[in-house]
């Protein structure tokens, strides 16, 4: 079987979880990252046999595809912002909508500032990584929950070769902050689905992506925003940072207001389907 040939038999088996394009898409993308080729390099071998042992890995793996697993889980990469990632089911997939938080950040980032950035709740790690190698003169800090995200993100700052400052913490706990620093920007992408959202939701993000990172109660589906206020409050209460968020669609004017009420002047800024995706807020000095 020629590369092409398996593509196009994958391909057709998972057009029963996604339409035609997406299916021949992640097919493609599944066996450029399986055997390490670019797209270019895939098209000018597309004629090439797979020998035997390369054919039975590819079939193998590709059976968690047609189980509705996500591409960059099965084969451990995932892009994000020009750089490679390794992910698995401890930490969320890099979006296409979180380069645009990222270059939000940088665009606020005087060139040459050796400014003090925090990223909560850093899963893969992607968001400050992305940050320090931008702006390689920024000092840049990141906090999660779960130690086996914290695992994966160091992974991924030391084969990008960004230094990062790690920590464990639970923004929602009173726990003492484990960096004594003063922060310049503060950006988060937390937790924002409403547990109600989960049904209008892909299986393959439903079934295999961490709850943890993704879910909220509908009572409540400002948690992470108010205690990440409140901690900047507690933090640091004469030196406010700016904050950088990605928000919920449906919660846009909630979030001004939230903003608004701990002093901040805030605005949202939408993602390149026209949806309220982010909010930008500065302290009312």
């Amino acid at each position: 079987m020629t590369i092409s040939e398996f593509i196009h038999t994958l391909a057709s088996q998972l057009e029963s979880l996604y339409d035609k394009n997406e299916a021949r898409s992640v097919a493609e993308i599944f066996v450029c990252d399986e055997l390490r080729l670019s797209r270019t390099q895939m098209l000018v071998s597309k004629d090439d046999e797979l020998d035997e042992n390369t054919l039975g890995r590819l079939s193998q793996k590709s059976i968690r595809l047609t189980n509705g697993e996500p591409v960059q889980y099965v084969t451990g990469i995932a892009y994000f912002h020009g750089l490679m990632f390794k992910v698995d089911s401890n930490v969320l997939i890099p979006r296409q909508e979180t380069e645009l938080l990222v270059e939000m950040v940088c665009d606020s980032l005087p060139s040459g500032t050796q400014a003090n950035i925090l990223d909560i709740g850093t899963g893969s790690g992607c968001i400050p990584i992305a940050i320090k190698k931008s702006h390689p003169e920024t000092n840049v800090f990141a906090i999660d929950i779960s130690e086996k995200a914290l695992e994966i993100a160091k992974h991924n700052a030391q084969s990008n070769n960004a230094e990062i400052s790690f920590a464990k913490y639970d923004i929602l706990s009173e726990d003492e902050f484990p960096f004594s620093e003063k922060f310049d920007l503060i950006v988060s992408n937390p937790p924002y689905v409403c547990n109600s959202e989960k049904a209008l939701m892909h299986k393959n993000v439903t079934d295999f992506e961490p709850s943890l990172a993704l879910y909220v109660n509908d009572d409540d589906p400002l948690l992470f925003y108010r205690n990440i206020l409140r901690f900047i409050a507690k933090h640091q209460p004469d030196s406010k940072p700016e904050v950088i968020f990605e928000i919920n669609e449906n919660f846009g004017t909630e979030m001004l207001n939230l903003c608004s009420t701990f002093g901040y002047n805030a605005q949202t800024i939408k993602d390149l389907n026209g949806k309220d995706r982010f909010v930008k807020a500065t302290f009312e000095r």
